[in-house]
């Protein structure tokens, strides 16, 4: 009896495994684009070419037109710098005050490595003083000092430079520095100068008082000589 169903049930296990071995495979169905697809990625990727042509040649017109300006306003610094040099004027020592840092950057990021040059260059004075307080105008350099010398920061500006800068707009950002209740030593400002489109430097200059002016060798010696040609 036992091999009777022997024979059977050997017969469907053999047909079962001759099915499976003898089935065709199937071969997945590549994933292929068609000639109307590639077209259409083709005309894209050409308008995307035109547009960023566009943007490249409107952002060279502005480059030129900014690097015109600057050209024409650096006489109005270097001529201050030349004043401060010839009078020889050099900040007025305190014991016990502060030193207050203006970090003028921007509020937007697509300028490459200039807002983490001078981020880097703030932290470095930083360093050296570790009390000093900071003024910061623009977001970029905020969200990154604000990491880590937060309790440096005691005023931030936003908005500033939106347009071409002016002179009522540095009257108004030096008449809220004037309003911090902390007496200053020294107050500096750290800018970047420009070298050429992709090279910048943090330069940092200092903004005297009227007593550190008034000190100076040189305008002392004027100012006695004139008070001399009225008697």
């Amino acid at each position: 009896m036992r091999h009777c169903l022997a024979g059977p049930l050997l017969t469907i296990y053999l047909r079962y495994v001759l099915t499976q071995l003898t089935r065709p495979a199937v071969v997945p169905s590549a994933n292929y684009a068609t000639l109307r697809e590639i077209e259409g990625r083709l005309k894209s990727i050409r308008n995307i070419e035109k547009i960023t042509k566009t943007m490249k040649i409107v952002a060279s017109t502005k480059l030129t037109r900014a690097q015109r300006a600057m050209t024409s306003s650096r006489t109005y610094g270097q001529t201050s710098n030349q004043v401060f040099e010839e009078a020889e004027t050099k900040g007025v020592e305190a014991d016990g005050k502060k030193t207050l840092y203006i970090i003028c950057s921007s509020d937007k990021g697509l300028c490459g490595g200039i807002h983490s040059g001078m981020t880097r260059a703030t932290r470095r004075l930083m360093a050296n003083d570790p009390d000093a307080d900071l003024v910061v105008l623009g977001e970029k350099c905020k969200a990154q000092l604000g990491r880590s010398n937060a309790k440096n920061l005691v005023m931030n500006f936003a908005g500033v430079g939106k347009d071409v800068p002016t002179f009522a707009d540095a009257q108004a950002i030096a008449d809220q520095v004037s309003q911090l209740p902390t007496e200053y030593a020294s107050i500096k400002i750290m800018y970047n100068k420009f070298l050429n489109a992709q090279s910048y430097e943090a330069i940092t200059i200092e903004a005297f008082s009227e007593e550190a002016i008034t000190a100076s060798r040189t305008y002392s010696q004027v100012k006695h000589q004139s008070t001399l040609a009225v008697y």
